[in-house]
């Protein structure tokens, strides 16, 4: 069972700067990156946090996102 601890601020920061950035990806990337270290998950479950996260708190931005990406395909 995983111990719900919430992220440290200054990384809810970072998170916050390359969202506003446009670096949606890299966001993604470094939250992946953290749930599998620090907290100890499968592949699979930090994809889910990371999804969950984002459409928490980032969900306009989210939908941009995977609207850009639609488009370039």
């Amino acid at each position: 069972m995983v111990v719900k601890r919430g992220l440290p601020e200054d990384f809810k920061q970072l998170l916050r700067q390359l969202v506003a950035n446009g670096q949606f990806r890299i966001a993604g990337l470094v939250l992946h990156t953290y749930c599998r270290r620090i907290y100890g998950v499968d592949e699979e479950t930090a994809a889910r946090w990371i999804v969950a996260y984002f459409r928490r708190e980032f969900s306009q931005q989210l939908q941009r996102h995977r609207k850009q990406t639609a488009e370039a395909r």
